[in-house]
């Protein structure tokens, strides 16, 4: 356990030395994942998918503000689903300006979790509610629920291209109407927004306690609730998410969030000391939990020649 918070220290101090460098390449990748995201989730139009283009925009945007970012993201997905059908872009356009204006513009820097909860719904869903939890708190359960619904767009407008294909009279066919009754009878979607929510809440509740252990307690509580929340809801909905990819998936953002939570903060539960003062008012009564930092020591040996010394 030593050496590991001794590697620890020294990432974070290595990461702290060169903080501005790591913060334009978080950028840069965020935004790279956002785009290749998108053009798995849509992929309509494949002159903005040139690696050329990409690359260009990644790189500007590693010197923009992450709100920024997420507003370039939106415009990218909207003059994709352009090349779908111009109703199912002012869908998209109208959805992300209602949540905007109704929680974005209220609780700023939340944008960034809708789209990560649209990249991470397709290849690992469970570490969003866990990572949500521990960083944000039930005020990051909204941007959640904006991401689940725009991941299920994507998967409509799939679904509007194949009709669109199929149809011989595109007259026949509405897009808005589509899409949006598509949205209100999918019952998996709703599954995942009730299971997210209900393990955002609970895992969030324990995480702040004050028991010992309440962060490890927590993890495992909401990794637990999630695996019971979406196998019900598969056995219900006769979903094809099979048992083993829920386990799977929970197991490894149960790891994920163990190794976050880990870089965050350690402590030392064997050296809590609970304190007790009063004011005018109040009489407390507080809980100290140390918490752990070990650096390393830096040893310097100097080698003496003896050989050197005696012809002296």
């Amino acid at each position: 356990m030593m050496n590991l918070l001794i590697i620890r220290d020294r990432i974070c101090s290595f990461y702290q030395k060169r903080e501005r460098f790591f913060i334009f390449l978080i950028r840069f990748l965020y935004m790279m994942i956002l785009y290749f995201s998108f053009k798995e989730l849509f992929g309509y139009n494949e002159d903005i998918y040139r690696i050329s283009f990409i690359l260009g925009v990644s790189f500007v945007c590693a010197f923009i503000p992450s709100g920024v970012i997420s507003l370039i993201a939106f415009l990218i997905a909207f003059v994709d689903l352009l090349s779908l059908s111009m109703e199912a872009a002012v869908v998209w356009l109208a959805f992300v300006a209602v949540v905007y204006l109704l929680y974005l513009r209220l609780v700023p820097g939340k944008s960034y979790i809708v789209l990560i909860t649209m990249a991470l719904l397709m290849k690992l869903p469970c570490c969003v509610p866990l990572l949500v939890a521990m960083l944000v708190g039930p005020v990051g359960i909204v941007p959640v629920i904006c991401g689940i619904v725009l991941y299920y767009y994507s998967v409509h407008a799939h679904e509007l291209q194949s009709f669109l294909t199929a149809s011989t009279d595109e007259s026949s066919v509405q897009p808005i109407t589509f899409i949006i009754d598509s949205l209100i009878r999918n019952q998996e979607m709703l599954m995942f927004i009730v299971v997210f929510s209900v393990v955002i809440m609970v895992t969030y509740m324990i995480y702040r306690s004050s028991i010992h252990y309440s962060w490890v307690i927590a993890i495992v509580s909401g990794m637990v609730l999630m695996i019971l929340g979406l196998l019900a809801g598969s056995v219900l909905l006769e979903d094809e998410l099979g048992i083993s990819v829920i386990l799977f998936g929970s197991m490894i953002s149960c790891a994920v969030a163990l190794v976050v939570q880990f870089f965050k903060c350690v402590v030392d539960y064997s050296r809590v000391e609970i304190v007790q003062f009063e004011d005018d008012d109040y009489y407390y009564y507080v809980k100290a939990v140390p918490k752990v930092t070990v650096s390393a020591k830096n040893i310097n040996v100097k080698k003496i020649n003896t050989r050197e010394i005696r012809q002296e």
